[in-house]
């Protein structure tokens, strides 16, 4: 029979269980919170099951949710490994340190995260009530999206890489703004 809880044990519980509840473990220590796990072919494994990339290493077998720590400046370097709580597996200092199968299935499921189509040329650009209306052509065709303070939501990657942020949460870039022809350069050299 289980002792009734307390006080000071409602919401959190019990006495013996984690943060989560039982089926989440014990809570872990803060030293234990802030190793760094460097995943490498020798400790983990990728592979697709279902249509979804999964991870295999001592500690954890399932789900793996890609995460790019530095997202506009390092693609391919120090991709965060998450759980299905989302809770950090480890840390992969660079995807061509799991050469051949291993290092495709990531580069897939990272570009597959990070879509982001190309705009080779701005039709048109309106600006109303703190929203800008865009107009453009990628490589799937026309688009139109809309972004919410815009300033803020166009960000330079580099020098010349630029990357939207649209109001639904989708990415849009511009690798060389410098390359785009002169009358859409005009319509986005004011944001930048």
């Amino acid at each position: 029979m289980r002792p009734p809880m307390g006080m000071g044990d409602r919401g959190r519980g019990g006495p013996h269980r984690g943060p989560g509840g039982p089926d989440r473990g014990p809570a872990r220590t803060l030293s234990e919170l802030s190793v760094t796990v460097w995943l490498t072919p020798e400790n983990a494994t990728f592979y697709i099951k279902n249509d979804f990339l999964h991870i295999k290493t001592e500690t954890y077998e399932g789900r793996a949710h890609l995460c790019r720590e530095f997202p506009f400046e390092l693609e391919w370097e120090f991709i965060s490994v998450m759980n299905e709580e989302q809770a950090e597996v480890g840390i992969i200092k660079s995807v061509s340190l799991f050469e051949g199968a291993g290092e495709e299935l990531l580069r897939t499921e990272l570009r597959r995260r990070y879509y982001a189509p190309v705009i080779d040329k701005i039709l048109g650009v309106k600006e109303r009530y703190g929203f800008s209306y865009w107009r453009v052509h990628t490589a799937e065709g026309n688009v139109n999206f809309t972004l919410h303070d815009t300033y803020r939501s166009i960000i330079r990657a580099s020098h010349n890489r630029v990357v939207l942020l649209d109001v639904n949460g989708n990415r849009f870039e511009i690798p060389d703004v410098q390359a785009l022809d002169r009358k859409s350069y005009k319509k986005i050299e004011l944001y930048l």
